[in-house]
């Protein structure tokens, strides 16, 4: 299984894709590329204090459909206008 640490905005809404297991999706960009992110682990909470153009560092893993799966992510600041 490959790891990787990446740093980024959303840039996208962060979307509800399944209630049992609660899981849901966004779209990290960085300078390089953007990816497709799945977050199951503390879902929740993601959902409340992150919201889109907020600078994220995430650590995780891609599954088979070569979506980055979080397991550990950190919002480092809330967008507010």
């Amino acid at each position: 299984m490959q790891y990787v640490s990446l740093q980024g905005t959303i840039g996208s809404t962060i979307k509800v894709i399944s209630f049992d297991p609660y899981l849901v999706r966004f779209t990290l960009q960085t300078t390089i590329q953007n990816y497709n992110c799945l977050v199951a682990k503390d879902a929740f909470n993601l959902m409340y204090v992150a919201e889109q153009n907020a600078h994220i560092a995430v650590f995780g893993h891609y599954n088979r459909r070569s979506q980055l799966v979080i397991d550990k992510y950190y919002v480092r600041n809330a967008v507010s206008e």
